[in-house]
């Protein structure tokens, strides 16, 4: 949260406050470049940031903010600052286009938050359980259309060129006398990718309860998700504190991946109190406090170690920034 003021000034830095002019009215109504989704208050938080600091953006964003039910806030929340943006107080910023409030469903959860982009994807959310509102992400892709096996196809005599295309497109071709039809070149179909990317929780079962939902709706064809983004923050003796903060452990995790046949799980948000794995045989490592006295500071390997004890079954990787994971392809 902290970081996404700052993220949208390194977008784009070429702008000085001469350049710019105040937007006619179509010009303020135009769809927006960036599109931010989240709780109920970003927008206020990112218009005051953003003034505050007299950030000059040479491009327009929008935040779209999910409207939390009574359940979903944390106990004590009314005590703090208002989450709505006063227009007369806090009045829009020249590159701020206006965003949808979206209403929760009755069973709690925001569904369709984006639906059917360029490329057919769908976004579901939910709320997290954590000491303010939070969000968690079910992100569905469209099936991949079969890929022509060119291989294949050379093999059976097909030259490259027109051929190769209509097959590709489902017709059955006649070449050299012999009959060859598409599902002699072309891949199996491959199932959309199913990831679910939480934010900070100590309970993410309702993301169990979404993915049942969606499954009850005909919209999932069975209880399974390719990847699972989770936090991890604390090992599991530290259980109580991580509760207190409104964090997960381990074999929380772990059982929620398991409920829901997770292929891929990759953990994130570690504590500060965990060093990088340097080497998979190697459990602490050795640093210098500030009184010169020498201390051992655990690693995440603890943490990882703690979910492959588990019955979870799937692969588990630990996050890492820039990293590129690769999220497996499945048969439909």
């Amino acid at each position: 949260m902290f970081g996404l003021p700052g993220l949208l000034c390194t977008i784009d830095q070429k702008g000085a406050a001469g350049d710019l002019e105040l937007p006619t009215q179509a010009e303020y109504e135009a769809q927006a470049s960036v599109n931010i989704y989240g709780p109920k208050g970003l927008r206020r938080y990112l218009r005051l940031s953003l003034a505050l600091s007299r950030s000059r953006l040479n491009y327009t964003y929008a935040v779209h903010e999910l409207v939390m039910r009574d359940e979903h806030r944390p106990d004590g929340w009314e005590e703090w600052a208002s989450l709505e943006a006063n227009p007369s107080e806090d009045p829009p910023l020249y590159c701020e286009r206006p965003g949808r409030d979206i209403e929760a469903h009755a069973d709690g959860f925001w569904y369709h938050v984006l639906d059917g982009d360029a490329e057919g994807t769908v976004i579901h959310a939910m709320a997290l359980r954590h000491t303010i509102p939070s969000v968690g992400w079910l992100i569905l892709r469209p099936e991949q259309k079969r890929t022509l096996d060119v291989e294949a196809a050379r093999s059976l005599g097909i030259p490259d060129g027109p051929l190769m295309g209509e097959l590709k497109r489902g017709l059955t071709l006649v070449v050299n006398g012999k009959t060859i039809n598409p599902d002699q070149v072309l891949l199996p179909p491959v199932r959309g990718h199913r990831i679910a990317i939480m934010g900070d929780s100590y309970d993410s079962g309702s993301l169990i309860r979404l993915v049942k939902s969606l499954f009850e709706q005909g919209k999932l064809t069975n209880i399974q998700l390719d990847a699972l983004v989770h936090e991890a923050t604390f090992q599991n003796s530290m259980a109580a504190e991580a509760i207190q903060k409104g964090h997960s452990t381990p074999d929380r995790v772990a059982q929620l991946s398991s409920d829901l046949d997770v292929q891929l799980l990759i953990l994130t948000h570690f504590s500060h109190r965990y060093s990088p794995i340097e080497s998979g045989e190697c459990n602490v490592e050795t640093i210098s406090s500030a009184a010169g006295r020498k201390k051992e500071k655990p690693s995440l390997q603890i943490l990882l170690d703690e979910i492959k004890s588990t019955k979870f079954q799937g692969q588990v990787i630990l996050a890492d920034d820039l990293a590129l994971i690769r999220v497996p392809l499945v048969p439909k």
